[in-house]
């Protein structure tokens, strides 16, 4: 189990994180870019001092300042594989790698083909599961992802985001993966945790965090795309949490544009009425500009206005 509770202080701001991660779960941060989620990984990876706090793994407290130590692996958007060496010495590189262990893990990672070949022979993908790999072999107890396949393209990246799942499954510990696609987020976690300038804003189910975002930061992390006024508050909504009856929120609006969004339509909308501003929705059917249409939030997500402008 991990137990970090710790700060490190930057230019702008301080990140100061408090979590705990039982074995076998899986988090994922996610969160705008210079929010911290980078900080996090490499103070837990030992890459960044501590200014205050502790990690505790396994019931071992760690070092503030503790590369490589506990069993904490960090895979980045670069592989960092030896280029001299062939995939099977990268994975066996490690001390105390066992090779009927790699063969396994080869064979999983669809990297048997391979074990022969140098990196530059591979493609940046084949890379990536290399790299994964090697830190799998090395004595894994947490896995640390950062952002491993955003250079990927989106198809590439899900199958190895299903192919690192199912290895997490197999640790003794857990992982942690940082990302800005929240659907990678929701695929990949147990819990995911969104950060605003450096403290977890809320740490929840991805449900949980989809049905009751804590703070307008939070629903716009996590999907919200409209904010529209009313003598209740500020009412957040989500592009596919509308619907054309009750129960719910009604919200009258007006169609601004129609457009294809894969297999459905885009529309924006202007509410009118009771509530006031622009929205989005996405649905199987189209709709015509100027057409009047009548939805309906259900379980309505309502914010105080300062809580928006603040």
């Amino acid at each position: 189990m991990l137990a970090a509770d710790f700060e490190v202080r930057r230019r702008l701001f301080s990140v100061r994180v408090r979590l705990q991660l039982e074995s076998g779960q899986r988090l994922a941060l996610v969160g705008p870019s210079g929010a911290g989620k980078t900080t996090v990984l490499s103070a837990l990876a030992g890459l960044l001092p501590l200014d205050s706090g502790s990690i505790v793994l396994d019931g071992e407290r760690l070092a503030r300042s503790h590369p490589g130590a506990g069993g904490i692996r960090l895979v980045t958007q670069e592989p960092a594989l030896f280029p001299h060496l062939t995939v099977r010495e990268n994975l066996l590189y490690s001390r105390g790698a066992d090779a009927a262990a790699a063969e396994g893990l080869a064979g999983r990672l669809h990297l048997t083909p391979l074990v022969s070949a140098r990196p530059r022979a591979l493609s940046q993908g084949e890379r990536h599961r290399v790299a994964l790999a090697r830190a799998l072999l090395s004595g894994c107890r947490l896995l640390l992802l950062d952002e491993p396949f955003a250079a990927l393209d989106r198809p590439l990246a899900e199958e190895l985001l299903e192919l690192v799942v199912e290895e997490v499954d197999r640790l003794p510990g857990g992982a942690i993966l940082v990302t800005h696609q929240l659907e990678d987020a929701q695929a990949f976690a147990d819990r995911v945790g969104v950060m605003v300038r450096g403290e977890l804003a809320q740490v929840g189910s991805a449900a949980e965090l989809a049905l009751r975002p804590a703070s307008p930061e939070v629903a716009a992390l996590t999907g919200y795309r409209g904010w529209l006024r009313g003598e209740a508050g500020i009412l957040a909504v989500h592009p596919e949490r509308l619907a054309d009856g009750g129960p719910g929120e009604r919200i009258s609006a007006r169609v601004v544009s129609c457009r294809p969004f894969g297999t459905r339509f885009s529309l924006d909308l202007e509410a009118e009425g009771r509530w006031s501003g622009r929205f989005r929705q996405h649905r199987t059917e189209p709709a015509q500009p100027g057409e009047a249409l009548e939805l309906y939030a259900p379980d309505p997500v309502v914010y105080r206005e300062e809580a928006l402008d603040g």
